[in-house]
């Protein structure tokens, strides 16, 4: 059997087939939308953050032990960059809810506005509340008091 016949036969199975690979292809295409539909609906995947400072590189469940370190420690000595000797948590002066600083809402408040507070404690002894984010955008290890 040489290419040519190969390839005659190979359209007339196409042409008498015509029907049955536009529903395949049509049942194919509609399955992979519906799996991006359904990626792209679910919720967001909160995952370990690594930290790199000059002591060396930190997994997510040190990571809130780092945030409280430098809170009480001045800057510079823990690695940890300046946002996070602020607190550990922002409000804005008035809002009702407190945010975790890398929540979409937190970023948002103007530095003139920012509330820092060191725990969740102070910040509903402030008469602030938490914000949706404080539960779903935890770091790793982080335990609701």
């Amino acid at each position: 059997m040489s290419i040519l016949e190969l390839a005659i036969k190979t359209g007339e199975w196409i042409k008498r087939n015509q029907a049955d690979i536009a529903i395949f292809t049509g049942f194919i295409l509609v399955a992979i939308i519906a799996f991006g539909a359904g990626r792209l609906s679910s919720p967001e995947i909160v995952k370990n953050p690594v930290i790199i400072d000059e002591l060396g590189v930190k997994s997510g469940a040190n990571l809130l032990g780092t945030v409280s370190q430098s809170l009480t420690a001045p800057a510079g000595e823990t690695g940890v960059g300046q946002a996070s000797t602020k607190g550990l948590f922002v409000a804005s002066r008035g809002g009702t809810k407190y945010h975790w600083p890398w929540c979409s809402y937190g970023e948002k408040i103007k530095q003139a506005n920012q509330i820092w507070f060191n725990s969740e404690i102070e910040a509903k002894a402030a008469g602030y509340s938490p914000c949706a984010c404080i539960s779903s955008k935890a770091p790793a290890g982080y335990v609701n008091p």
